[in-house]
């Protein structure tokens, strides 16, 4: 290599550097100036109904909600990032969801002195999704708003379960990512779709499953399925909402009809601002069955 020519490295350092020149530490910015970049769909959401949507720099592209948050620019997908992507945006902290990465990346713009903070998403009840809006509320002085938007969220969940026409566990659903030749991907228990599916008084079938797993093709045949819920974003891989229904499982589960309600993902699977509005979607579908 000839000796003028910088490594990769040392480049890539050189352009870290530049771009934080004029870069403040979080603690030494005016907080009402502070520029975020939000890693991920359900966080983004919270910070805008918060009130720090005017902070936002960036987002990742699964930042889809509110409308704002889709003309801020990219940073890559959340698991995904660069350093050098988000550098050139000159943030002053970056807000995560947990799994945000890569760690190396991550570990590049700390040590250029933007702070990088994480909050879990490992527990889907509503005490976790309070407890995550409170940390959020507290540790950007937005305590009142976190308060307000949780007694929004609750009191929304109120009024929808008061339109259920419905006995609670008389119907039963499943949540599937994909069904295919090795069988279905459903949402198991400790998932968002398990919360909305509980919270709707409505039997998830592949409770049993921690997590997203593959369920039982013979076990999802036999039994009685009145409800199927898929993400608008996997609806496409599987065919069709027809080459669903078509599918020989699905036919032997619901012998009656076929059933299918396509939802927003960060609805169906998001952790966000609209757990009362998912779970009046599901309703409203179960009521017409």
């Amino acid at each position: 290599m000839n000796k003028y020519v910088k490594s990769p490295s040392l480049v890539l350092l050189f352009f870290l550097l530049l771009c934080s020149a004029t870069h403040l530490t979080y603690a030494q910015y005016d907080k009402d100036k502070t520029r975020i970049i939000s890693a991920g769909g359900s966080i983004t959401e919270i910070l805008f109904a918060l009130g720090l949507g005017g902070n936002l720099v960036g987002v990742d592209t699964s930042s889809l909600y509110p409308e704002e948050a889709i003309k801020l620019p990219k940073v890559g997908y959340f698991r995904s990032m660069g350093a050098e992507g988000l550098m050139s945006l000159r943030p002053d902290i970056i807000i995560a969801a947990k799994g945000a990465g890569p760690s190396a990346a991550l570990k590049q713009v700390s040590m250029l002195g933007v702070e990088v903070r994480t909050y879990d998403q490992d527990t889907y009840t509503v005490d976790a999704w309070k407890k995550l809006i409170t940390n959020l509320g507290n540790d950007y002085s937005k305590n009142n708003q976190a308060t307000q938007l949780i007694e929004k969220v609750t009191q929304g969940l109120n009024r929808q379960n008061k339109q259920r026409r419905y006995e609670v566990k008389q119907l039963n659903a499943v949540a599937l990512l994909s069904i295919g030749q090795r069988g279905p991907v459903a949402a198991g228990n400790n998932t968002v779709p398990n919360l909305l599916l509980t919270l709707a008084g409505i039997n998830n079938l592949a409770n049993a499953l921690d997590g997203y797993k593959p369920f039982s093709s013979e076990l999802l045949a036999t039994q009685k399925l009145d409800l199927v819920l898929i993400p608008s974003h996997a609806i496409a891989g599987l065919g069709g909402e027809k080459a669903v229904c078509e599918n020989q499982i699905i036919k032997l589960a619901m012998p009656g009809g076929c059933n299918i309600y396509v939802m927003d993902p960060l609805l169906l699977m998001g952790f966000g601002t609209r757990l009362d509005q998912a779970v009046g979607e599901i309703i409203e579908q179960a009521n017409e069955l």
